[in-house]
């Protein structure tokens, strides 16, 4: 291009003017397809440390969201699995009471004998991979009954235990922990497995026996019962927290897309006007670069 002294302040004028409006175009067509205000942090002015900040804030409200669900899965794996013992119990109590009416023990002992078996199995219990009831060390199965032999009803035997007296803890946030869970060696299972295996090798059982088992059955459900209770409101809390929190990343992530993104219909229609623009630019361009002397003594 062949620039002529008389034209050269208006050419360079309006190439500035052409360059300027070609780059706002391009930053609109890239936020027309991206649908963002910028690609990084520095395209977003004033506005990036806030960003920056809720970002943050939503990862972390989402570790705590995984790790409350987490536990929450376990929680109610626990609290069906005391549901189920205690089912246990009630029969038992029921077959205890059709015996004092009918004595008819060898029955009493053979349900005593399956339903310590199915407590046994219970307490044994596995989810994902981990014992329920072991405290700490999750991979060691924490009770075995074979060798269990309760001759004394009043004196209690936890000798079945193979697990440790750690409750699980649950870090959910940096200020916020919940201990969880329940071991077997607790009184309402020791109870439970005491009453059921003294039924299994006493011979024989008399009225007060299974009454003095009764009792103890009585117990040893109501704190299942208990313990189920707990569960309950363990998982209810923690549905509360997972819902909180759900709430709270719904409500921040909107905070972060209105500072982060755009109107594309706005944009698009800004990008036609640029478009436009620019187009006009490089017109003009066209015209002054082909001015001579002979144009301007017309």
């Amino acid at each position: 291009m062949v620039m002529r002294v008389s034209t050269f302040g208006q050419t360079s004028t309006v190439l500035a003017n052409a360059l300027n409006t070609q780059a706002k175009l391009a930053q609109k067509q890239l936020q027309q397809s991206s649908g963002l205000l910028a690609t990084d942090y520095a395209g977003l002015g004033t506005s990036a440390g806030a960003v920056v900040d809720m970002e943050v804030s939503v990862a972390r409200a989402k570790a705590t969201i995984s790790a409350a669900e987490t536990i929450l899965t376990r929680v109610e794996e626990q609290h069906a699995v005391l549901g189920s013992m205690s089912d246990i119990l009630t029969e038992m109590r029921t077959e205890i009471s059709s015996v004092l009416s009918s004595v008819d023990t060898d029955a009493l002992q053979m349900a005593a004998k399956e339903m310590l078996e199915e407590f046994t199995a219970l307490l044994n219990s596995q989810y994902q991979g981990r014992y329920l009831f072991a405290g700490s060390d999750t991979s060691v199965q924490p009770v075995d009954t074979s060798a269990l032999a309760v001759t004394d009803l009043a004196t209690p035997d936890t000798s079945y235990y193979l697990g440790d007296g750690v409750l699980q803890t649950a870090y959910l946030s940096e200020d916020r922990t919940l201990t969880y869970g329940v071991t077997a060696d607790n009184t309402a299972f020791e109870e439970a497995l005491r009453a059921l295996s003294y039924m299994v090798t006493a011979d024989p059982l008399d009225t007060a026996d299974l009454e003095a088992l009764n009792d103890l059955i009585v117990s040893a459900q109501d704190g299942v019962i208990a313990l189920q209770s707990s569960m309950g409101y363990k998982a209810a809390s923690l549905e509360s927290l997972i819902e909180a929190q759900s709430e709270y990343v719904a409500a921040v992530e909107g905070l972060v897309t209105d500072l982060t993104s755009v109107d594309v219909a706005q944009v698009a229609v800004d990008a036609a006007n640029y478009k436009t623009q620019l187009e006009a630019s490089y017109s003009a361009l066209g015209t002054l670069t082909s001015l001579s002397l002979l144009d301007y003594l017309r």
